[in-house]
């Protein structure tokens, strides 16, 4: 009963209760022997440490009926108790809890330290490819995932932060830290569980933005009603692309240029225009951006007003703007610098 009692426990205290109960039995042979045999305290360790583990090189003090009787109750109890105590230690080396339980420590450390990043709930296939999305652009993730054996052997995510517990648990996702997150993409297998887990973080963090996956149709509905800011539907998604493939090739390799970014290092931003930018005031023509940066202007998001494509050239900035930009990343890079006004 008390082996299974100390096998549930925390392996520090594992080891904590092992290394008690060898101290408490090294103690009581020294002060048996101090006593019984007259010898002093060093001696007296001497004679318990030899005679627990069985050495017995050789008697010291007094050797009379009291030292004998003490010496067989030493042995017959005092080995018992460490042998136990021994196969503790043992067993939290070789099955290798206590270096699992440090490790997860060193975990809880690091997602207490996290702020800004995304949290990834369910790393089947969809979960899987958002956070490798996620880790390509080099994005802070944190993954929650109910099965403890997804992931542990994925070379692609060994260093990564992989919290196993259930998404639909306020203790898990407080502990994934989703009031420092700036986003929670939600991946799991049913649209049930999926709506459970975006009711529960919009409950937890009205304000942060839930990307929500949806497998049937008529899910979405319920997503966006228990809080989701945006809705996924791979299987609508699929067949969008698969027909848009044979209807508009050059479109959609228009677009595979843009999203894979890998290919020409091209890619997409939305950049806000702050109040002390030097574009504020001035018009697109004015500015010749094209010239100076390099990156494209898309389109402008304005409040009130939507999102205008294609500007024309004499549209004239404004504090606020959200501007849809494309280009490569040093371009997008200065263009960031010149809307921020740095």
């Amino acid at each position: 009963m008390r082996t299974t009692r100390l096998r549930n426990l925390a392996p520090t205290r594992r080891l904590r209760e092992a290394l008690v109960l060898l101290l408490a039995v090294g103690v009581s042979g020294a002060i048996g022997y101090h006593i019984l045999a007259k010898l002093g305290w060093l001696d007296a360790w001497y004679m318990a440490i030899t005679t627990l583990f069985t050495v017995g090189f050789r008697e010291m003090g007094e050797v009379n009926d009291a030292t004998k009787l003490f010496t067989i109750f030493y042995l017959v109890t005092g080995l018992g108790v460490a042998t136990y105590a021994i196969s503790n230690l043992t067993a939290l080396i070789v099955e290798g809890d206590l270096q699992g339980y440090l490790r997860e420590r060193r975990m809880e450390k690091r997602l207490e330290a996290l702020s800004d990043h995304i949290i990834v709930c369910g790393f089947g296939k969809m979960g899987f490819q958002a956070a490798w999305e996620l880790k390509q652009v080099g994005v802070p993730f944190v993954i929650v995932e109910l099965e403890d054996a997804k992931g542990r052997t994925n070379p692609r995510f060994a260093d990564e932060l992989i919290l196993y517990g259930n998404a639909m648990d306020e203790l898990v996702l407080e502990k994934a830290g989703i009031r420092r997150a700036k986003g929670l993409i939600t991946a799991l297998t049913t649209d049930a569980d999926n709506v459970l887990v975006t009711l529960t973080a919009r409950q937890m963090a009205p304000q942060l933005p839930i990307v929500a996956r949806s497998a049937k149709l008529g899910t979405e509905s319920k997503l966006t009603a228990a809080g989701a800011t945006h809705i996924v539907s791979p299987y609508e998604i699929g067949g969008r692309r698969m027909a848009a493939l044979l209807l508009k090739p050059e479109t959609m390799n228009f677009f595979d240029v843009v999203l894979h970014q890998d290919q020409l290092e091209l890619g997409m931003e939305r950049i806000r225009v702050d109040p002390g930018s030097s574009l504020v005031g001035h018009t697109m023509r004015e500015s010749r951006m094209r010239d100076t940066t390099g990156a494209l202007i898309v389109g402008i998001n304005r409040e009130g007003m939507g999102l205008h494509f294609n500007p024309k050239g004499d549209e004239t900035f404004q504090a606020g703007d959200e501007l849809l930009v494309m280009g490569p990343s040093p371009s997008l890079e200065a263009m960031m610098k010149l809307a921020g006004g740095a």
